[in-house]
């Protein structure tokens, strides 16, 4: 990965961050808001917030697990540093004479 790239993606990382988390803090501050009725732009608000992070919460979901599931898929078809068998000349019990 080039450092551009590595950037990018942190950046890109970042904002979803803000993002979610100013979503999460809009609907703690306006939770007990003075509704105005039926077309109250503070309820919108606040489905629109809870979808974004219901999203959200779901495609991060799915990035890790699509991230993830290869390296364990991987680690369970190869050996281990502890299942594999090492020949070392100690563990073969050779004499190193002169």
């Amino acid at each position: 990965m080039t450092k551009k790239t590595r950037m990018f993606t942190g950046l890109v990382a970042a904002a979803m961050a803000l993002v979610l988390l100013f979503s999460a803090l809009y609907i703690a501050v306006e939770a007990d808001h003075s509704c105005t009725g039926e077309d109250c732009a503070v309820c919108c608000q606040i489905t629109l917030c809870r979808q974004l992070l219901e999203g959200l919460g779901l495609a991060g979901t799915a990035a890790v697990l699509t991230a993830a599931l290869p390296r364990f898929m991987l680690r369970a078809a190869l050996p281990t540093a502890e299942c594999a068998v090492v020949f070392t000349l100690v563990a073969l019990k050779v004499k190193l004479s002169d």
